[in-house]
């Protein structure tokens, strides 16, 4: 597959490997994104660690949002969009490159109509996926997903995601596990309208739930959820909870 790149992008992608290898934090892993765009053309990438399990679905452990806009992490992340989203889901099950287009039958048959505005909005109309699988049994596998109005269906793509995703891999897998040493020992600062929503949240209300209770927005909410999440370096709701729990933000009962 090699054979469909010229010289100076094999140099490229050797480059590119070692620069993974070498990656040290979150700002080095970002940096990673640029070189790639000198490889094939995307405007939009993301990326999740986690797993598919047969017996409780998606688990997801850590996301790095690479360039999609705030606005549409927030909302993709407060609705918990990654676990109907055929994209996510298959690209863990899976974990082989995959082109997406949001013009096609097929895709507008399996992507709700939700995520399928929510990603037109941003101009977002194809996209290509690739991960890898966990290494062993109880460790976390990883997805990629970059789009852009427009991504090229071809083998020099899927074959720049074959050699490129394994190298980005071990990359994130480190900087999560770096990240999460970090944060068994730091204190987060919560205002107290976040922690009277983390509170909710741990009681498993919903953002139209806590909107009631509290007589806000559920626009507002999702806006507080967001904050807790990214302050807390968590991908979902349960996951917030979870860490904040582990620091000793909200009570375990």
């Amino acid at each position: 597959m090699i054979s469909c790149l010229s010289g100076n992008e094999a140099i490229k992608l050797l480059e590119l490997i070692h620069r993974s290898i070498s990656c040290n934090s979150e700002s080095d892993f970002i940096a990673l994104f640029p070189k790639i765009q000198e490889l094939f053309a995307f405007d939009f990438v993301g990326t999740l660690l986690g797993r598919h399990d047969d017996r409780n679905g998606l688990i997801i452990a850590h996301g790095v949002n690479i360039s999609f806009p705030d606005e549409w992490l927030s909302e993709y992340l407060a609705n918990n969009y990654f676990h109907q989203d055929v994209i996510t889901t298959e690209t863990f099950k899976t974990c082989k490159p995959q082109h997406w287009s949001y013009k096609t039958p097929e895709t507008e048959a399996l992507v709700p109509e939700k995520i399928m505005s929510l990603n037109m909005d941003i101009g977002a109309r194809e996209a290509y996926s690739h991960g890898s699988h966990p290494a062993a049994a109880g460790q976390n596998g990883s997805m990629f997903c970059f789009a852009g109005p427009t991504m090229n269906n071809d083998m020099r793509t899927g074959a720049i995601l074959e050699f490129v995703i394994p190298h980005l891999h071990l990359a994130f897998n480190n900087l999560f596990s770096k990240t999460q040493s970090k944060l068994h020992s730091m204190r987060v600062a919560l205002s107290s309208r976040e922690k009277e929503v983390l509170d909710w949240l741990k009681q498993g209300k919903s953002s139209w739930d806590m909107s009631i209770i509290l007589s806000i927005s559920e626009r507002t909410v999702n806006y507080h959820v967001y904050n807790i999440m990214q302050k807390l370096g968590a991908i979902n709701r349960p996951q917030a909870v979870a860490i904040a729990t582990h620091l000793g933000l909200v009570d375990f009962d």
